[in-house]
């Protein structure tokens, strides 16, 4: 099968990833999810006329003529905290005390702010002058009863969460997060406690794609690591198809002679849509459906691993989602020092971006290698050196995608 570029990776994948059922979800758990219903005010927000200061609630006529020198007194005749409501009304000479998001008492039609003022022996004098209306928060101002408060599609975040709440919503309907079954392999794995001993390493790639899978809000479990045996291979791939909507695994995907992914998937239904995609790192891509189920073959290498799941899986399980947008924000970045490469494939650089006055600036962070971590540690982007292109020098521009801010696009 021929290797695909990149952009044609990512829009077989979509084309073939369909937006889960709904669920409903209790307000607490819904971060992260996507609306799934029009969220609509039960009620006019505020819901009543509230002061938006501590001060006293007073009629503007009364203290048309009040400033500092000359205050205007006023009885005092009620106490308003927030949480009840007095049935006292405020009238001509009259005052009531008044905290910030209580009722607006009877025949009040303004706030006086209490640094304004000077309250004793059962009066208070007024230094300043008001217009009706100031300092009171008018129900309904915010959106009346029936407004689209929240539009479906929405994805939830600690705002919404604050205005569903605010508006009796104890649950809603979203869109279910997938779930992602993640299993490394290769019998050279060993444990992250075990002590190593010769021809092994450690299993890094499965708790990193889970962590990932873990940030995008989906549900991750790691399934461990399969050796390289077919029995094994297939025992793993088959408990992971069974519990989850997107299964990756991490290596095994190439051509080597203890490579069983391929073969063990297509063996248990998958439909091969590509292997191979002309990108570096991450050549060995492979990815299949099973029914609705997503099925993606990750290089083994770190680097390679981690960033098809961002470029790849990622966008996937999001649309999963119900999210409407699914990429990173892109940039054009200038390159602050020299580049060169061979031709053939798209290069995925780890980027330390910056942006000046005169726009972005990225620099490679340090070597650069499929295998090392440490070249996307700490990066806050992903320079794409498009195919064609073997050398760049310092100052020419490149597109930068931003991987430390929420899709755009």
């Amino acid at each position: 099968m021929p290797m695909i570029e990149p952009k044609d990776a990512i829009a077989q994948i979509l084309a073939n990833t369909t937006v889960l059922e709904t669920e409903l979800r209790s307000l607490e758990e819904t971060a992260g999810s996507v609306l799934a219903e029009d969220i609509v005010s039960r009620h006019p927000m505020p819901p009543f006329d509230n002061s938006a200061m501590d001060g006293y609630a007073v009629r503007a006529a009364d203290i048309a003529d009040a400033t500092e020198a000359t205050p205007v007194s006023l009885k005092l005749i009620d106490e308003q905290p927030a949480g009840r409501a007095t049935d006292v009304a405020v009238g001509p000479g009259t005052a009531i005390k008044i905290m910030t998001g209580a009722p607006v008492p009877a025949g009040a039609d303004t706030v006086v702010q209490v640094e304004l003022t000077t309250e004793q022996d059962g009066t208070v004098d007024i230094q300043a002058a008001k217009k009706a209306g100031r300092n009171i928060r008018l129900a309904g101002e915010e959106m009346a009863a029936g407004t689209t408060a929240v539009p479906t599609g929405t994805t939830i975040d600690h705002v919404v969460i604050g205005v569903l709440a605010s508006l009796g919503y104890a649950q809603v309907s979203v869109y279910r997060r997938p779930r992602i079954a993640v299993i490394g392999t290769g019998s050279e794995l060993v444990p992250v406690e075990a002590e190593l001993s010769p021809g092994k390493i450690r299993d890094s790639n499965s708790y990193a794609l889970t962590a990932q899978a873990k940030a995008i809000g989906a549900e991750a479990v790691r399934m461990g690591v399969a050796v390289d045996t077919r029995e094994e291979t297939t025992k793993m791939v088959r408990a992971a198809l069974q519990q989850a909507d997107i299964v990756v695994t991490s290596g095994g995907v190439s051509v080597g002679e203890y490579d069983f992914v391929k073969d063990v998937i297509e063996e248990l239904g998958g439909k091969l849509h590509f292997w191979g995609v002309r990108q570096k790192p991450g050549k060995p891509l492979a990815f299949w459906t099973i029914g609705d189920k997503l099925v993606f073959g990750l290089p083994g290498n770190p680097v390679a691993s981690l960033l098809c799941f961002e470029e790849y899986v990622r966008p996937a399980a999001l649309s999963m989602m119900g999210r409407e947008k699914l990429f990173r924000p892109k940039v054009a970045a200038a390159l602050t020092h020299d580049f060169k490469k061979k031709a053939g494939r798209h290069h995925f650089v780890g980027a330390l971006v910056e942006r000046t006055e005169t726009g972005y600036k990225w620099t490679a962070n340090g070597r650069q290698g499929s295998a090392m971590l440490r070249s996307i540690t700490g990066v806050d982007g992903v320079a794409v050196i498009p195919t064609d292109v073997t050398e760049m020098k310092a100052g020419e521009r490149t597109v930068v995608q931003l991987v430390t801010l929420p899709e755009d696009h």
